[in-house]
């Protein structure tokens, strides 16, 4: 296993990067401090945010350090099947530019979840809030504990402490400098992350002998895959999971999340945050087919000498900061910039969901139990709440470390809420019967049948009674002795056929069978206890791809409706 190449000039370049980090918190938050102590300016930088920092912002929080770590680590043990998701990108980027963008950049509202009491009732709004609230405390933990093992690698600390560490700088700069802080950090950090990508994949490259080698290895180790068009729903990845599953997933996460509506609606146009759609979703596939393309680079470097089966790490989500440390650690500086870049995506991550989450708790819970306040007062409110949650979602990485790999526990514990979130969304922008009732039934059947369904599954795969197929890997030519851990091997194997059928079905559908277990239940109540007339739902509420199926009637005034006992 590689030394720890970590010393004074790595060190340097790490805590160089998590300090301008702290900075720009202090700058936002003690130094330029206009609008920041208003609501408005907390959360929406005062609507004077520029167009290339928010979109190099949107990249930079959705692509995590997840991504940067588990992406390379699934195409090197299942292959390139994976990649073909590149394709949902243009889908959903056109999802949330021409369905949902226009509704709520109309309506811009600060809780993105205030649409669910304009359009349904408050009962409704705090459901799917405690599902927005809920789904962070499952994925923040992850985000950190992702780049904490690859720092622990290269440094004599332990996980925990640099969890601890990164979690403090990322707490501080969001605290006090708001949406400001959070999108000039993650310009600066998105921009570290992708230049040091960059740099590891062409010394990779070169090393094994260029892209072609790359490639050559790669379809001689059967990694190269993208059409496997099997409709079997148990199959781990095939053509139909990622265009059904993967884009409702991503749908779900990115499209109605409000940390990226939060920002779209900061800009000053709609024409400036239709631009930002599509700068978010190209510098999403770069990163991502990046990531990917490392994947394949790593197995050209060790396709005789398996790092996992040799027993050099122990996880699979191990093997690019064990790629680094091997290939580039003789450049000085550079693994220190590189796994700086994995973790300013984390703190991108962890930055843009504490933000958003302490505007969302404000919002829908704080306000409204106990009255409005002063803006300086809100304010001071949610920078506590900021920081509150971000102390619990540290403490929550000791659970995270008993989990499986990165991309799986994304996906799977992602799609418990995504699903519901965005079947009740679809309720309400394309469904003007849906009533509150449905909508409310409609999230809790969605949360409840995934969150069965994904703990029935983790627990399979933890008792070794579903374990998915893997790419062939070799040992033959490592240049040490190796004494081999029977837990090290990477043999194929398939389900034991002691399974719950249900929780065969492959995890990345999980985000499309709840939002239709919610789409469903939604409807069917709504129906069953009295659907919505039509002409009471104001169209501002309504995606405008409905509009020429409405009959023509004058729009019912915009108002939050009274709260219903359902």
């Amino acid at each position: 296993m590689p030394a720890v190449v970590f010393d004074w000039i790595e060190y340097t370049t790490f805590f160089l990067v998590l300090g301008i980090s702290s900075f720009i918190g202090v700058f936002f938050g003690f130094i330029k401090t206009d609008g920041q102590n208003t609501v408005n300016g907390y959360l929406l930088g005062g609507k004077k945010m520029g167009l290339f920092p928010v979109s190099i912002s949107l990249v930079s929080s959705f692509t995590s350090g997840n991504t940067i770590l588990g992406t390379p680590a699934e195409v090197y043990t299942y292959g390139t099947q994976y990649l073909l998701a590149t394709i949902c990108f243009v889908i959903v980027g056109f999802l949330c530019a021409y369905v949902f963008l226009p509704v709520f950049y109309k309506l811009q509202l600060l809780s993105l979840y205030e649409y669910m009491e304009l359009r349904f009732n408050k009962f409704v709004r705090n459901v799917v809030s405690f599902l927005y609230t809920f789904s962070l405390l499952i994925y923040i933990p992850i985000v950190i504990y992702g780049p904490a093992i690859a720092l622990n690698q290269a440094s004599n600390f332990d996980v925990y402490t640099i969890a601890i560490v990164v979690c403090t700088v990322c707490i501080f700069y969001t605290t006090f400098g708001g949406l400001k802080a959070v999108v000039w950090s993650d310009t600066i950090q998105g921009l570290i992350m992708v230049l040091s990508a960059v740099i590891v994949a062409v010394i990779g490259t070169i090393k094994v002998g260029g892209v072609a080698k790359v490639f050559e290895a790669a379809s001689e180790g059967e990694r190269l895959e993208f059409f496997r068009m099997d409709i079997d729903p148990r199959v781990r990845l095939s053509f139909w999971t990622i265009v059904i599953g993967i884009t409702f997933t991503w749908t779900g996460s990115g499209t109605i999340s409000p940390s990226a509506i939060q920002r779209f609606i900061s800009l000053r146009t709609m024409r400036e945050a239709k631009i930002a759609v599509l700068n978010f979703k190209i510098g999403c596939f770069i990163l991502f087919f990046l990531s990917g393309y490392m994947g394949l680079v790593i197995y050209a470097t060790y396709k005789t000498c398996d790092p996992k089966t040799s027993g050099m790490i122990s996880r699979s989500d191990q093997i690019l900061p064990f790629f680094i440390l091997d290939v580039a650690g003789n450049v000085k500086g550079l693994a220190g910039l590189f796994l700086a870049g994995v973790v300013c995506a984390a703190l991108s991550t962890m930055s843009t969901g504490l933000n958003t989450v302490a505007g969302t708790l404000y919002e829908d819970f704080i306000q409204p139990t106990f009255g409005k306040t002063t803006d300086a007062r809100a304010a001071t409110i949610m920078k506590m709440l900021s920081a509150a949650f971000g102390f619990v979602c540290l403490a929550l990485v000791v659970v995270v470390a008993k989990l499986g790999s990165l991309v799986e526990i994304s996906v799977g514990l992602g799609g418990v809420t995504n699903g519901a979130i965005l079947g009740v969304f679809i309720l309400g922008l394309f469904f003007p019967q849906a009533n509150s009732k449905g909508a409310a039934a409609g999230g809790m059947a969605g949360l409840l049948s995934m969150g069965v369904t994904t703990f029935g599954s983790r627990t399979a795969v933890a008792a070794g009674y579903l374990v998915h197929p893997i790419k062939p890997t070799s040992i033959d030519n490592c240049d040490f002795n190796i004494t081999i851990n029977s837990a090290n091997l990477w043999t194929p194997s398939a389900a034991s056929g002691n399974v719950f059928p249900l929780f065969e079905v492959s995890l990345f559908y999980y985000g499309f069978m709840g939002c239709i277990i919610s789409v469903t239940v939604g409807l069917f109540v709504s129906y069953f206890t009295g659907p919505n007339k039509v002409a009471d739902v104001n169209r501002d509420l309504l995606s405008p791809l409905i509009y020429p199926f409405l009959p023509k009637y004058s729009d019912v005034p915009l108002k939050e409706k009274e709260s219903e006992i359902l």
